[in-house]
């Protein structure tokens, strides 16, 4: 009996990896990140991906993992057949982060995307281009539907459920401010509640737009928890079905807030045209919102044109933020924006200078010590206050930043920078106990990695990378 002829090699997947600069290894620490960060207990040896370039395809998930990741590194849309070099012949198609979106934007529309199930096991690969920002542009040219429902089977929503209701969303909140996404799946099973009350319960039009809002909400608070857990694709779910339930409730402004997230999500994966797009959108449903809402939503489209390197661009917005921020005005803001203080907002422009200083070497000193200054307050939160998510996310962007001035500095640089950078680590790491945030770990990974040449001619370098690399070892 003849031998088994072995699968043809996988030129395709050795070329990717090429141009990704990666070797083998580097791909299967990059899946065992995004295993993880899903809670899958699968791990993937390091020598596992040279078989699947001498021709294996990997079983269950982790083919369009690998899909999902190579994508993210090209800047593109791959298949699974461009990577695989075979058709799919197990399993099943990953969810696109739009799937099932195409529909009316009416009452109709969104009550037909609630009967969808916000998947939490399966795939759901991130988007780029029309796919995400063409919904931006539909939310804003569609009226507002009237929504309202006449089914009795779980009776009528009165004042007091939408009380119980609005709470739920305010702690969710609150809950994500304090310890990051630990308990998104708690968050989104509230999600899945309400959406099932919005198809079976009785209410007139204006409680159909209280709930919708409160919808929202909850899907925006789902959506930057999975932005957090570095899970993209889930993220752009939440803030698709986000922006549907904001624009089913007429809420100009809560739209506005979504489009910034989702522009600062495209920016954060490298896709600076489409953050652009859609921070345009984000400040053209903020136009007449309070100015709390109007000075938020310019301070996170500073990162949109810090991702494009576009300094002119960016003083713009900051400019525009602080004039908003100056207006005498007796408009409160919505409860939602209840977190945004000068603390935040000069939080958000400091970690923006810190990515915009990398495309401009000429200006960057300037920028990182502009950066160090906003990012001061936000980094040194006391303990026993809410915002702890984001002292230890802009902690390490302030480490960041006096490493990246040190380097740009050398061999006129002080101590004083080190100094600085220690510290801020430091404190970051103080937080690790009790928050959430693969995100912010991953940004204490890259301070390991930058005060990794440091430590080797100063003491207080490598006792911090020692602390970094303990305090990070369950995650690494």
């Amino acid at each position: 009996m003849a031998e088994e002829s072995p699968p043809p090699a996988n030129g395709r997947l050795s070329e990717l990896l090429h141009r990704a600069g990666w070797r083998p290894e580097t791909l299967a620490r990059r899946l065992n990140t995004v295993l993880a960060s899903n809670g899958s207990d699968r791990r993937i040896h390091d020598k596992t991906p040279y078989r699947w370039i001498r021709g294996e395809v990997p079983h269950g998930e982790v083919p369009d993992l690998v899909v999902q990741i190579l994508a993210g590194t090209q800047g593109t849309e791959l298949t699974y057949e461009q990577v695989w070099n075979r058709a799919r012949t197990r399993g099943p198609a990953p969810l696109r982060a739009d799937h099932g979106c195409g529909l009316p934007w009416d009452s109709a529309g969104l009550l037909s995307l609630l009967g969808e199930p916000v998947p939490t096991r399966r795939i759901v690969l991130a988007v780029t281009g029309a796919a995400i920002t063409g919904p931006a542009w539909a939310c804003l040219d569609h009226p507002a539907p009237t929504l309202a429902s006449a089914a009795d089977a779980a009776g009528r929503v009165t004042p007091p459920l939408l009380t119980m209701i609005n709470g739920i969303v305010t702690h969710a909140q609150q809950l994500d401010d304090q310890q990051g996404g630990a308990a998104r799946a708690f968050v989104a099973d509230q999600y899945s509640s309400l959406a099932r009350l919005m198809k079976r319960a009785s209410y007139d039009a204006a409680t159909g737009r209280r709930l919708a809002a409160a919808l929202a909400q909850l899907a925006q608070t789902n959506g930057f928890m999975a932005f957090d857990a570095a899970e993209d694709g889930h993220a752009q779910r939440w803030y698709l079905l986000a922006l549907r339930a904001a624009h089913a409730a007429g809420d100009r402004a809560l739209a506005a807030s979504i489009l910034a997230l989702m522009s600062n999500q495209a920016a954060d994966r490298g896709h600076p045209l489409d953050a652009l797009q859609l921070a345009n959108a984000a400040q053209h449903a903020a136009r007449h919102a309070p100015g709390a809402v109007r000075s938020l939503i310019a301070t996170r489209n500073t990162l949109a044109y810090a991702a494009a390197g576009d300094l002119t661009g960016f003083n713009h917005m900051h400019d525009q933020a602080a004039t908003i921020r100056n207006e005498p005005t007796a408009e409160p803001g919505p409860s939602w924006a209840g977190y945004i203080d000068h603390v935040e907002l000069d939080a958000i422009t400091g970690r923006g200078l810190v990515v915009l200083a990398e495309h401009l070497p000429r200006q960057q000193t300037r920028l990182l010590r502009q950066a160090a200054h906003l990012l001061h307050a936000r980094a040194y939160t006391p303990h026993d206050a809410t915002p702890q998510r984001s002292a230890l996310r802009h902690g390490a962007w302030l480490s960041l930043a006096h490493l990246a001035a040190l380097r740009q500095n050398q061999p006129t640089s002080t101590t004083d920078d080190l100094d600085h950078s220690i510290t801020a680590a430091r404190s970051a790491i103080t937080r690790l106990p009790t928050v959430s945030s693969v995100r912010s770990v991953r940004l204490l990974h890259r301070v390991a990695t930058e005060v990794t040449p440091v430590a080797r001619r100063s003491p207080a370098a490598r006792a911090l990378l020692h602390d970094l690399r303990t305090a990070l070892a369950p995650t690494a």
